[in-house]
């Protein structure tokens, strides 16, 4: 039991270090995607996305190792299948956080300043949503009573970024653009706001993990 134990431990310390890598992930692409809001140039926006990749593989590194821990049995096996599944959703996070970034900085994504408001409200709304993905992860394996609240937090953002895409969305098609620049922001702004569905997707994950341990 012991034993048991100290490898739990083990395993929510990296645990800890992968949702930190995710979040760096998320960070760097709100800095690409602010830096083209301020207009930057076309080159630092596009290191930011590789920035953003990095820090998306070294999170894929450490969730490889993870699961390769997870499936010797770190945990019972009820546990285990739950936190595969939450490994793999923030993965998915990280992972729509480096296709929005990429496709802004690859297509050069001009975007209205009608929107950069909608556009950095989401952003930091999104980066704080991953905040308390992480701290709802921890808390799940901590045991903490406030991990339902915390993963609430996560879907009310969720939310709250649907809004504002779908705001943003409205005044992008009445302003004066050619279709082909519209549909090319729309795709955009698309890509951003699934990062927040990826992490609506974890919170859900976290309350029906709550629900399991306690009927």
């Amino acid at each position: 039991m012991r034993f048991r134990r100290r490898r739990g431990m083990e395993i929510a310390e990296l645990v800890g270090q992968y949702l930190a890598r995710v979040e760096e992930a998320v960070a760097t692409m709100a800095r690409g995607i602010g830096a083209a809001l301020d207009g930057g140039p076309w080159d630092a926006v596009e290191e930011l996305a590789v920035l953003t990749h990095r820090a998306e593989s070294r999170a894929d590194d450490l969730r490889r190792e993870l699961e390769r821990e997870l499936v010797r049995g770190a945990y019972l096996a009820g546990t285990r299948r739950t936190l595969l599944d939450i490994v793999e959703g923030t993965d998915q996070v990280a992972n729509a956080a480096e296709a929005a970034v990429d496709f802004l900085a690859l297509q050069r994504v001009s975007l209205p300043p009608l929107l950069h408001p909608l556009v950095r409200d989401a952003l930091d709304t999104v980066r704080s949503q991953v905040v308390d993905v992480r701290e709802a992860v921890e808390g799940l394996l901590r045991g903490d009573p406030g991990v339902v609240a915390r993963a609430e937090e996560v879907d009310r953002k969720e939310s709250r970024v649907d809004d504002l895409y779908r705001r943003a969305v409205s005044r992008l098609f009445a302003i004066d653009l050619p279709l082909a620049e519209k549909i090319l922001v729309r795709e955009f702004l698309e890509k951003l706001a699934a990062v927040s569905d990826r992490a609506e997707d974890v919170g859900d994950l976290v309350v029906l993990a709550v629900a399991v341990r306690h009927p």
